[in-house]
């Protein structure tokens, strides 16, 4: 079944189009005109806009973009920046491993794949740079809800439907939260099989000195291939590919 969009969203956007070179600023008589939307609903997609920080307002019924872009810009600038320092990692994760290594950001909704390497085997599910997936039921989205702040894991549950992929995917808030607990004092996730039938990964986070997570890491492959004794070998190399990345950051 396809998603359905939020038209919400999407006129959000299209008024954030409206602003160029050519049109520093806007009204909600622009945005009325343009976009198609009466002037009480216009005025309040901008005051929302506003509220945000996407938008300011220099002066009374007159609106143009706020710095909060500016740091969103800034932040994919970083992003692209880690993913260039963490590949050759990821490359020699796969080369060791025999299986696929990627590396993730969250958005606080979706996890987004930032960088992947892929081993020589040939593997029905490769996930490329740009994908987006479910946190609630992946490795690297767990680490994500686990290293979040309370009031982050609890805008993501209401706003989430934990909906299953397989027979294996965590629906039950209270059993999730329980493995969040779990990773957040073993500093390591596990996805069996929750997504996709046949794929296992394990993946640990990429911390700053002061423990703030920017970035998961994990291996993945069929689930087969995960033994007892890979899934040891596993975190051994995740760790030590920690060690190294966090050396040159």
């Amino acid at each position: 079944m396809v998603t359905p969009l939020n038209n919400s969203v999407m006129k959000a956007f299209a008024i954030l189009d409206l602003l160029d070179d050519s049109r520093q600023q806007i009204s909600a008589r622009d945005v009325a005109d343009l976009v198609g939307l009466n002037a009480v609903t216009a005025h309040r997609f901008l005051k929302t806009l506003t509220a945000t920080g996407v938008l300011v307002s220099p002066k009374k019924g007159v609106f143009r973009l706020g710095n909060k872009l500016v740091d969103y810009g800034e932040r994919a600038k970083s992003f692209r920046k880690l993913a260039v320092e963490i590949q050759p990692f990821l490359n020699r994760l796969a080369d060791e491993t025999g299986e696929s290594a990627m590396a993730t950001t969250f958005d606080g909704t979706m996890i987004t794949c930032i960088a992947a390497a892929h081993s020589d085997k040939t593997f029905l599910y490769n996930a490329r740079v740009g994908a987006r997936m479910e946190a609630y039921a992946t490795a690297n989205g767990k680490l994500w809800l686990a290293f979040s702040d309370p009031s982050a894991w609890k805008s993501y549950l209401a706003a989430t439907d934990l909906s299953p992929f397989s027979q294996n995917t965590i629906v039950d808030p209270v059993r999730l939260q329980e493995e969040l607990d779990e990773i957040r004092v073993q500093g390591i996730a596990f996805n069996r099989a929750e997504r996709e039938d046949s794929v296992a990964a394990i993946a640990i986070p990429i911390l700053t000195a002061d423990g703030r997570m920017i970035a998961g890491m994990s291996v993945y492959g069929p689930t087969s291939h995960f033994t007892e004794d890979t899934i040891r070998s596993v975190r051994s190399r995740l760790a030590k590919t920690h060690a190294d990345i966090v050396s040159i950051l």
